[in-house]
């Protein structure tokens, strides 16, 4: 079987080892593009635009990938001829196109997250408006300017995280040079006014539990975060193990989960934990968020997503309990959650519809 000599790449033939270099090549021309495209009033460079956004952060990411083992960029249906290529033995050597089935950026991203250690990972919620302006641009022909601009800032900072990742990983890297100095001072303000945190609930895992419990310990007070647990105060070892069996308990349940547990994620570091337990048609939903990251708005959005995801399960109400002496969730209920708190005795309850 012949060996795969080259690439047949936009910039020329490559050597077979030169995949990710090309690939990063690839993503700052995208990167360059999509800057480039901005304000453009034509509207085939609305589709540029749209299409490069997403074209740039999918070669990125597996320019990253490629860099660590070739292979990883192989798509989750891909069969044996993929894999020859990667290897560098396709059957077919002379095909003007290698047959390849490789991932797409959100599967890449997720890719990246799975072999790189998680005080590094990439916040996957980076890649929801850029995945969506880029597929309604290519499949419909759709495109909304004021979208594209914020999948634009969402890239720059997915940009800024990546080369941060390949930094870790020892591979090269320079943003200046990504960017050209044409664009990099457009790049530069983005970056700095895209301030908000990438905030994502993340379903709760044997791999993220003792993230969680780091967590805990480090920010927030056992009875903040659990039930009381006899002995002296702070974090004994008996409380650490009685909140890993708690959540084995429940939402790492092997056969019988009784709620559906997150780990709260900012900027991909695990800041604290939320849930949804059902009770027939009603699910009770709860929060809590270390001390280090409150009052950062970062609970309102957790409340908000809880909500969606309470009416794509199917309920009908969600509810949440806190104590009369707690302000901050008693907001959290009435805004985050749309639901009006009422005390009753010793507790205060907010029940919403969902529609």
């Amino acid at each position: 079987m012949a060996a795969l000599r080259q690439w047949p790449t936009a910039f020329g033939a490559i050597d077979y080892d030169q995949l990710p270099v090309a690939l990063e090549e690839l993503a700052r021309a995208h990167a360059r593009r999509a800057l480039a495209c901005t304000g453009s009033r034509e509207p085939l460079a609305l589709i540029d635009q749209a299409v490069s956004i997403g074209a740039c952060a999918e070669s990125l990411l597996k320019a990253v990938l490629a860099g660590i083992d070739i292979h990883l960029v192989r798509g989750h249906m891909a069969g044996l001829e993929t894999t020859l290529t990667l290897a560098g033995r396709p059957e077919n050597p002379d095909r003007p196109l290698p047959d390849l089935w490789t991932l797409g950026g959100l599967e890449a991203a997720q890719v990246l997250n799975r072999v790189t250690p998680p005080d590094i990972h990439l916040p996957e919620a980076l890649l929801t408006r850029i995945v969506t302006v880029r597929d309604s641009a290519i499949h419909m022909g759709f495109v909304n300017r004021d979208e594209s601009e914020r999948a634009l800032a969402d890239l720059v900072v997915l940009v800024d995280r990546v080369l941060a990742i390949r930094r870790a990983l020892g591979q090269d890297t320079d943003w200046a040079a990504f960017w050209s100095p044409i664009h990099l001072e457009r790049a530069d303000a983005l970056l700095r006014q895209r301030a908000e945190p990438v905030v994502e609930l993340i379903e709760l895992s044997e791999q993220s539990l003792p993230l969680l419990l780091d967590a805990a310990v480090t920010d927030a007070d056992p009875l903040e975060v659990m039930a009381p647990v006899a002995g002296p105060p702070g974090w004994t070892a008996v409380r650490k193990e009685a909140f890993l069996a708690f959540h084995r308990d429940r939402a790492l349940h092997p056969t019988c989960p009784n709620e559906r547990t997150f780990v709260i994620t900012v900027e991909g570091r695990v800041v604290g934990a939320a849930r949804l337990e059902p009770h027939g048609d009603e699910v009770e939903a709860g929060v809590w968020i270390g001390r280090s990251h409150r009052g950062r708005g970062i609970g309102g959005r957790v409340a908000t997503e809880l909500r969606a995801l309470a009416t794509r399960s199917g309920a009908r109400r969600i509810t949440a309990v806190t104590t009369p002496d707690n302000i901050a969730a008693r907001q959290l209920i009435d805004t985050g959650l749309g639901a009006r708190p009422h005390v009753r005795g010793d507790e205060v309850i907010g029940t919403a519809e969902l529609g």
